[in-house]
């Protein structure tokens, strides 16, 4: 490809810069779970700010307390999936 400009030569290497930063970088989607799951006191916190803030205080305060009374401990070694499915079937237990 001795013909190439500058200007093709370097789009060509932007390009394969971006799509090697597509192929190994983590989705968007899969970070968010992840911080999800890292830190799953603020994920309930903000979830019951946009769920359950219309509520009286009361009712708030026993959502959040039943809710963390069934709040699964992450085991070691678990992943991420693996844990999500155990915080659902603890919902599902309410």
């Amino acid at each position: 490809m001795a013909d190439e400009t500058p200007e093709v030569l370097e789009a060509l290497a932007t390009m394969d810069d971006t799509l090697l930063r597509i192929l190994t970088e983590p989705s968007w989607a899969h970070q968010l779970l992840v911080a999800t799951t890292a830190d799953i006191d603020a994920a309930i916190t903000s979830v019951a700010e946009c769920l359950i803030y219309h509520l009286p205080d009361v009712v708030i305060e026993d959502v959040l307390e039943r809710a963390a009374a069934v709040v699964p401990m992450p085991h070691q070694r678990e992943t991420h999936s693996q844990y999500a499915l155990r915080l659902r079937a603890a919902a599902e237990a309410l």
